[in-house]
């Protein structure tokens, strides 16, 4: 969930076997590794989240997303399955 909003839904092990969204990428790429030895990749964002007070308009991660197109900031996608059982609101997908 991204202000206010689910942006992915699925089983646990699938989310983290292959995350589709980028906040989901970047949320489980601020996590720790399980194991010693394990390289996860790093996503470091540079911007602000935007106020929950002044929603953006479209998708509510554009503002931040490394992937955003030019629809991202006009049009809120809607929330699709991708996989069974794997639901993403992206414009990606």
């Amino acid at each position: 969930m991204y202000l206010g909003k689910i942006v992915e839904y699925a089983e646990a092990d699938k989310l983290f076997a292959d995350p589709k969204h980028p906040y989901t990428k970047l949320l489980i790429s601020a996590a720790k590794p399980a194991l010693p030895g394990d390289i996860m990749e790093k996503i470091d964002l540079e911007k602000e989240q935007p106020s929950p007070l002044n929603l953006p308009t479209g998708c509510r991660f554009h503002p931040r997303c490394p992937e955003a197109g030019p629809n991202c900031s006009r049009i809120e996608p809607p929330l699709k399955e991708v996989a069974p059982s794997h639901y993403v609101r992206c414009q990606l997908y």
